[in-house]
């Protein structure tokens, strides 16, 4: 939600440490932040009671039993550092071109991604908050090609212009979240590529669809994805940044899911999550577990869920809808 009025001290101060933090960053030697990641992200990970516990019991939901309590907490912190790479590395971005990402990425299964090759396909470049999801864009205006990003609205106004000159500064343009839908069809019909999220819980009431994760957990995501692809002819190309040795990245392309407009819609979403999720199972410690994925509870299997999960009839309605 964006915040009325003047920014006060506050919003001031927030933003001069985030363009502190960003150009203490960008004059580090890029291997460093790694390192300097894992320190920090360590810290918050102590720190961070509230979101430790969300993420500890998002563990144990997604893997019940299979993790001893060591593992679960040494998972929780790998997350935290994941994230804070990601904030650090996308500080760095300015001084990013393309002869950076052919150093540092290793790129797989582009043989099998012919948007990529078809300048006239449109597609949507859908990945989780898993690893470094902000590359995936910066990297994307070279291999595939510029496309836009839709603002980040925060709390502290003062904090978007910030994010947005990073995000575009391999190429990409950044638009406002007004009227974000139509320009995305426009730019999708006329042969667009662009990339987004597709992990983010939303409210049944917000035009979401309920899917099954990691064999049993059900949750409401956006099917904004979807409902794009349908009406344009895009394609959805699952897409994943996986961490290599030293400070490198893999980025992988899956099979490009297509999207006819007599489709289920949940079940291209699902097909999407399917392809992106045995990521998580692979490296667990790169994913988002202290974001509440999982904010509702159905009315049968409720004990799995984590204690955060509350009853709703609105999603138990959309459950049943769904055949789940």
């Amino acid at each position: 939600m964006s915040t009325e009025g003047k920014p006060g001290p506050r919003h001031r101060a927030e933003s001069l440490g985030l363009r502190l933090a960003a150009r203490s960053a960008l004059s580090l030697p890029f291997p460093a932040l790694r390192h300097a990641a894992s320190v920090l992200g360590g810290l918050v990970a102590a720190a961070d009671v509230r979101g430790r516990t969300v993420a500890l019991a998002n563990i144990e939901a997604a893997f019940p039993k299979k993790f001893p309590a060591a593992e679960k907490r040494r998972i929780a912190r790998s997350s935290y550092q994941t994230f804070a790479r990601t904030m650090l590395e996308l500080f760095w971005a300015p001084r990013m071109n393309e002869a950076f990402f052919e150093k540092y990425v290793t790129f797989e299964g582009w043989d099998r991604d012919y948007c990529r090759k078809d300048p006239s396909k449109p597609a949507i470049y859908a990945c989780f908050h898993f690893s470094n999801f902000e590359w995936l864009a910066l990297a994307g205006a070279y291999t595939i090609s510029p496309g836009p990003v839709i603002a980040q609205r925060f709390k502290n106004p003062l904090l978007g212009p910030v994010f947005d000159n990073l995000r575009k500064s391999t190429g990409n343009d950044v638009i406002p979240q007004e009227r974000a839908m139509i320009r995305m069809l426009k730019f999708l019909k006329s042969g667009g590529k662009f990339g987004m999220l597709c992990d983010l819980n939303l409210d049944p009431r917000e035009g979401s669809v309920v899917i099954d994760t990691f064999r049993g957990l059900l949750t409401s995501v956006t099917q904004t994805h979807a409902a794009l692809a349908q009406r344009t002819g895009a394609a959805i190309v699952p897409v994943e940044c996986r961490p290599e040795r030293g400070s490198r990245y893999r980025i992988i392309h899956h099979h490009p899911i297509e999207c006819p407009p007599e489709a289920n819609a949940r079940d291209l979403v699902q097909q999407c999550w399917n392809a992106l999720e045995p990521g998580v199972h692979a490296a667990p410690g790169c994913w988002l577990w202290p974001y509440k994925h999982w904010r509702f509870r159905p009315e049968n299997n409720p004990d799995r869920y984590p204690f955060y999960a509350n009853r709703a009839k609105r999603f138990d309605k959309l459950v049943r809808e769904s055949s789940l």
